[in-house]
C-alpha cells in the first residue's frame, strides 16, 4: 500500500508544530546515556544502505558503549507507513527514522514525532532544528545537471539549466519521474520560469526513469547523455568505479533536506535521543560520505562535495520547509511528467 499526502494532512501537520513538548530540565547527555544503557539498543529506519550506519554505530559504541544499533534499510514512504500502522496498534518497533522534508507531515499531523531541545542538551545549532524541534537537519541530496562524459562535455552546460532546452538534446535526456528539481528551482527563479523549463525539457522527448539510482545507472550505461534527477554523490560513486559520468559546475543546484526524527512511543526513547543527535554530527556524516558521498552542503560539517560546489561558486537552493507548498509543486511536476506521451 502506498501513502498519499493530502492537503489536509499537510495543514494539520504544520498546525501541530506549535505544541512542542516540555523539556526535562534535568537532562544532560550523561543522564540520557545512563538511561539509554538500561534500554540497551536503538532501532533506526534509514533509506541509506546498512553499511554506513553499521560503521557509524562502531564509532557510536566507542562514545556510548552498551547500546546496540539495529539499522534497517527502508525507503521513507514504507517506513512512515509502518510507523503509522504500529501507532494504531499501540506498539512501536522503531526509535528513529530519517526522511526528506516532504514526508514529515504524515508523522507530525498524527503527533508521532518527539519535540526535544536538542540545541540545549546536545549543542545542535538551532538553525538545524526544524518543525518545532521535531526534526534535525542531517544531510542533503544534491540534484545537479549530470552527464555522460563520452556523450557530452562540461562546456555544453555553460548556460546552466536552460542549456537543456537545446533541441540537440532531443531524446538524450534522462528525466527522473518525480521531477524533484522543479519545486526547488521555483525558490530561485519563481514558479513560472521553473515550470517553463520543465515544459521545454518535455518538448525534447526525455527518457523517463523512476528513482535517482536507476537514473545514474542509465546515464553510466550511455542510455542518455544528460540526467536530471540523480545525485552528485551518486556521480562521485560511479566515477570512482570508472564510469564516464560527471556533474556540471553550474547553479542553482537543488538540494533536498534529510532529517532525523525520534518516533513518539519509541521502545528505547533515551537511546533514540542519543542516536538522532549522533546522526546529525560529523562522525556519522563522515561514514555516510565515505560510503555514499552524501553529506552536508553548507555549515561546519560541510562535505567534500559541498566544498567542490563552494569552490565552483555554484549556488545551492535547498528545498522549502513549507511542506504544503512542496507537495503542491511536486504534484504539479509529477502531473506534467506523467502526462508525457
Amino acid at each position: 500500500m502506498s501513502i498519499t499526502i493530502s492537503r489536509r494532512d499537510l495543514s494539520l501537520g504544520l498546525a501541530a508544530l506549535a505544541a512542542a513538548g516540555p523539556a526535562r530540565a534535568e537532562d544532560t547527555i550523561q543522564s540520557i546515556y545512563e538511561a539509554a544503557k538500561k534500554e540497551g539498543k536503538v532501532t533506526f529506519f534509514s533509506s541509506n544502505d546498512v553499511k554506513p550506519n553499521q560503521e557509524s554505530a562502531k564509532r557510536f559504541a566507542l562514545k556510548f558503549p552498551g547500546i546496540a544499533v539495529e539499522s534497517f534499510k527502508i525507503e521513507p514512504g514504507p517506513a512512515i507507513e509502518r510507523i503509522i500502522g504500529e501507532a494504531a496498534s499501540g506498539r512501536q518497533s522503531v526509535d528513529v527514522v530519517d526522511s526528506p522534508i516532504s514526508y514529515t507531515p504524515l508523522l507530525m499531523n498524527r503527533d508521532l514525532v518527539v519535540a526535544y531541545p536538542f540545541d540545549r542538551v546536545f549543542g545542535i545549532p538551532a538553525d538545524d532544528l526544524l518543525f518545532g524541534n521535531r526534526a534535525i537537519h542531517s544531510y542533503n541530496l544534491d540534484v545537479p545537471i549530470c552527464y555522460n562524459t563520452t556523450l557530452a562535455k562540461a562546456a555544453d552546460f555553460a548556460g546552466g539549466w536552460e542549456s537543456l532546452a537545446d533541441p540537440k538534446w532531443s531524446g538524450k535526456i534522462l528525466l527522473e519521474a518525480r521531477g524533484i528539481i522543479f519545486p526547488m528551482l521555483t525558490l530561485a527563479w519563481g514558479e513560472e520560469r521553473a515550470f517553463a523549463l520543465l515544459r521545454k525539457l518535455l518538448d525534447n522527448k526525455p527518457i523517463i526513469i523512476k528513482g535517482g539510482t536507476p537514473t545514474i545507472e542509465a546515464l553510466a550505461g550511455g542510455q542518455g547523455a544528460v540526467a536530471v534527477g540523480t545525485y552528485g554523490g551518486r556521480v562521485l560513486q560511479y566515477q570512482a568505479e570508472g564510469a564516464p559520468v560527471d556533474w556540471a559546475r553550474v547553479g542553482p543546484i537543488p538540494a533536498m533536506i534529510y532529517s532525523q526524527m525520534v518516533v513518539k512511543g519509541a521502545p528505547h526513547p533515551n537511546a533514540a535521543l542519543l542516536w538522532a543527535a549522533w546522526t546529525s554530527g560529523r562522525e556519522h556524516l563522515d561514514e555516510l560520505y565515505k560510503h555514499h558521498h552524501f553529506g552536508r552542503l553548507r555549515g561546519p560539517n560541510i562535505s567534500p562535495l559541498g566544498e567542490m560546489m563552494r569552490e565552483a561558486k555554484a549556488d545551492i537552493v535547498f528545498e522549502t520547509t513549507d511542506a504544503v507548498e512542496m507537495q503542491r509543486l511536486l504534484a504539479k511536476a509529477g502531473a506534467m511528467i506523467g502526462g508525457l506521451k
